[in-house]
């Protein structure tokens, strides 16, 4: 193959056109053409420009044998000898250079590289500590040591490909500010010592033919650009799967437009975030199999995403504001239902639901039995039920009456839709804030608030025939928590585990005296 065949072969394969080879030779474009015309050949300095442009040797370029140039450079480039030889080469050049400089030219150039270590080291702590936190809390449905150690790992990893990447970005810096200039100067200098004998030059640069000098910069960029592909390809699985949410989310909101013209300017927010999550794709994509990337036409795609949403998110805005947030029961067909219970020795009874759940009322009414016990609440029966369940809480046994929503998905998603025809969203904030009634004769009553107040701090209003008591908090707290049990009706605790005990506190409050018991290991307690 001749040197002009060679030539396009090259310059095609890294991107050249004429013009630009020229300008980089400091030749005009008619000398190039005429160079890969075979009509003429370069003078000798300029086969030197062109053999350290391509990365190959003067033989591979003038020695008409030589058939596959790219065969050749791939060996070269993948020789791990060249490789050393191309580090060991800068580290010479480096020393050789900061021997010839003036000591405040090199005082200048390693402050000027602490500088940008400085400013690259702050920049990784910021990016990968927040990479990693932000990434780490995907996995939150997992246990908290185990987000932690992913975030340990995830830290570890990014500050690795960080270090290489400023490495690489610091040693670049060196070479454009420094010591490319130092091996310029150096060539002129060969270049004039040996302008009288071309045989010298050729020699020369023939032996140092296989000196790349930051070859083993490009190993390294190319581990850093691999690992930044794997972690794109998996930011562009997550946005495939993203990306078909909105889709289906889209579909759904399509269908509910002629309810309310809110579903209207949401259905536009989600067809702009699915084209920008679509074009996220290609670009990831593109990327990731080196291919060229319409940069106009993707930053319009991208504007225009953004103010399609911008728009939307204004016009939701506004049709919210239109919206009549309802805090009553309005909406709610309030019917009382009742339940009955037996009464057992030291019975607390506590609420649990959709409302406060810290109010009771007591009603005293004679005619029901002894040991008898009628709950009642007014609820929506379409929406929830009214449920007991026993248990045992610190010795004592506990009914746990629970307003339950027992309406699914599909009823819930009914009733918003059924209401926001009508500008209206109905919240639960008042909804079950009434009190328990709760009903039996005297005697069961007084047994009832008595044992209420062995576990709850009370504040009590006693009406005619009736009672109500609203709670403030429990009698007995547990600091550290508690590795063992405690007996309410007796105030005593039986624990778990040896050197383990508990201190115990009262505190004066405006509903009684509340006891805190601060536990743990003796050694621990002894330092509090």
């Amino acid at each position: 193959m001749k040197f002009g065949d060679k030539l396009i072969e090259l310059r095609k394969k890294n991107g050249y056109s004429q013009e630009e080879l020229a300008e980089k030779l400091g030749v005009s474009r008619q000398s190039v053409s005429k160079w890969e015309s075979n009509n003429t050949y370069p003078e000798t300095d300029k086969i030197i420009q062109i053999a350290n442009l391509f990365d190959c040797s003067m033989d591979d370029l003038i020695n008409d044998k030589v058939t596959d140039v790219e065969s050749t450079l791939r060996k070269n480039k993948s020789n791990v000898k060249n490789i050393w030889n191309s580090f060991l080469s800068f580290i010479t050049n480096t020393v050789d250079m900061f021997s010839k400089m003036k000591f405040l030219e090199g005082l200048k150039c390693i402050i000027l590289m602490l500088i940008l270590c400085f400013i690259l080291n702050i920049g990784g702590i910021i990016v990968c500590n927040t990479a990693a936190g932000i990434i780490s809390n995907i996995f939150s449905f997992l246990k908290q040591e185990h987000v932690l150690l992913i975030r340990e790992i995830l830290k570890s990893i990014f500050h690795l490909v960080w270090f290489i990447g400023s490495a690489i970005a610091i040693i670049h810096a060196f070479k454009i500010k420094y010591l490319n200039k130092y091996e310029k100067t150096n060539e002129v200098k060969k270049e004039i010592i040996t302008s009288n004998n071309t045989k010298e030059i050729t020699t020369k640069v023939e032996v140092n033919e296989n000196d790349k000098p930051f070859e083993f910069l490009e190993v390294l960029a190319k581990i850093v650009i691999i690992f930044i592909k794997f972690i794109a390809a998996w930011i562009a699985l997550g946005t495939i799967f993203s990306t078909l949410g909105l889709v289906i989310a889209f579909v759904v909101v399509l269908t509910y437009i002629t309810t309310n013209i809110l579903f209207l300017w949401i259905s536009l927010l989600l067809l702009a975030a699915i084209v920008a999550s679509i074009l996220i794709i290609i670009l990831i994509t593109k990327f990731i199999f080196n291919k060229k990337v319409n940069v106009v036409l993707s930053i319009i795609v991208f504007i225009s995403c953004v103010v399609l949403a911008g728009v939307s998110i204004g016009l939701i805005a506004l049709s919210i504001k239109n919206i009549n947030i309802v805090n009553d029961n309005s909406a709610f067909t309030l019917i009382k239902e009742e339940t009955t219970i037996d009464y057992k020795d030291y019975l607390v009874l506590e609420q649990r639901g959709v409302g406060e759940c810290n109010k009771y009322k007591f009603i005293v009414d004679d005619s029901i039995e002894e040991n008898k016990i009628v709950l009642s609440r007014e609820l929506d029966k379409n929406y929830f039920k009214l449920e007991t369940n026993e248990k045992e809480i610190d010795k004592m046994p506990t009914v746990i009456v629970n307003e339950e929503l027992k309406a699914g998905f599909l009823d819930m998603y009914k009733f918003f839709i059924k209401n926001l025809r009508e500008n209206k969203i109905y919240t639960f904030e008042n909804y079950g804030n009434d009190p328990l009634v709760i009903k039996a004769n005297q005697n069961t009553i007084n047994k009832l608030i008595e044992n209420l107040k062995i576990v709850y701090l009370t504040e009590e209003e006693v009406l005619d025939n009736e009672i109500n008591i609203k709670l403030h908090g429990y009698t007995v707290v547990f600091k550290n928590g508690l590795k063992g049990e405690y007996d309410a009706v007796n105030d005593t605790l039986t624990y778990a585990v040896e050197n383990y005990s508990c201190l115990k506190e009262i505190e004066k409050t405006n509903y009684g005296d509340k006891t805190v018991y601060t536990c743990g290991y003796a050694e621990v307690i002894e330092d509090e």
